[in-house]
C-alpha cells in the first residue's frame, strides 16, 4: 500500500504560510494607521525620530520576505515528496538487498551477507535471538574485502539444536593482523510491501516488519 502522510502535513503548513501572511498584512496596516495617528499628533517641537519608523518598515519588510520564501520552500518540498513518494512505487513487491542486521530465520533457515571495508585477520558471525542471547557463533569466515560474501545459518543454536522461526540479529566482528577493528557491513534481501515518505526521507517497509531509509537499498531485482 502507498501511502503520503507528508502530502497532506505540507498541505497544512501552505495554509499556515498563507495564515502568516495574512497575518503579516494586517501588521503593515497597523503600523501605517499608527505611523499616521503619531506623525498626526506629534509635538512640532518634539517631532518624533522618523529612523525609527524606517527601521521598524525595515523589519517588517525583512519578515515578509521570509515567510514568501519559507512558503515557496513548502510547495517545493510537497511536490518533491510527490516525486519521490510516486518513484517508490517501482520497488513495491520487489525483492531489494538492504543495510540490515536483520536475520529471518525461515523453513530452518536464514541469509544474510557481509562485506569488509579492508582485508581481514578473523572474521566472526553471532547469531542473537530477540531476547538478547548469542545463539550461534561461526568463526572463520571469510575476510576478503571490497566483495558482498554471502552468509547462511543452518537456524540451529551452538549445541545443534534447532531455533524458532522469527527475526534475530547478526553480529560480525572483524580483526586486522594487528588486532584493530575492521568496518563491517552486512545486508540481507527483502520484498518492499509499502512506500512512505516521512521528514524528507523516502521509507520502505519490508518483510519482517523492518522500515528502512531507501538510502539502505543497496540493489533491487
Amino acid at each position: 500500500m502507498l501511502t503520503s502522510p507528508a502530502l497532506l502535513n505540507n498541505a497544512t503548513d501552505q495554509v499556515t504560510g498563507a495564515n502568516s501572511l495574512s497575518q503579516l498584512g494586517e501588521d503593515y496596516t497597523n503600523f501605517l494607521n499608527l505611523l499616521t495617528a503619531q506623525v498626526s499628533n506629534q509635538d512640532p517641537l518634539e517631532p518624533v525620530d522618523a529612523s525609527q519608523f524606517v527601521t521598524q518598515l525595515a523589519q517588517l519588510s525583512q519578515v515578509e520576505q521570509t515567510v514568501r520564501t519559507n512558503t515557496q520552500l513548502e510547495t517545493l518540498t510537497a511536490q518533491i515528496s510527490g516525486l519521490l513518494n510516486v518513484g517508490g512505487t517501482d520497488l513495491l513487491g520487489r525483492s531489494v538487498s538492504v543495510n540490515s542486521d536483520k536475520l529471518m530465520l525461515e523453513n530452518g533457515t536464514a541469509s544474510t551477507a557481509y562485506e569488509l571495508s579492508s582485508v581481514a585477520q578473523d572474521v566472526t558471525a553471532r547469531v542473537i535471538d530477540p531476547l538478547g542471547r548469542v545463539v550461534r557463533t561461526i568463526h572463520g569466515l571469510s575476510g576478503q574485502s571490497g566483495i558482498e560474501t554471502p552468509l547462511t545459518w543452518d537456524g540451529t543454536d551452538d549445541f545443534g539444536n534447532p531455533m524458532l522461526a522469527g527475526e534475530y540479529q547478526i553480529l560480525i566482528t572483524a580483526t586486522d593482523d594487528n588486532g584493530d577493528a575492521i568496518p563491517v557491513n552486512t545486508y540481507r534481501d527483502a520484498s518492499v510491501q509499502e512506500v512512505r515518505f516521512k521528514e524528507g526521507q523516502l521509507l520502505f517497509e519490508l518483510t519482517g516488519g523492518e522500515t528502512v531509509s531507501s538510502i539502505s537499498v543497496k540493489s533491487a531485482s
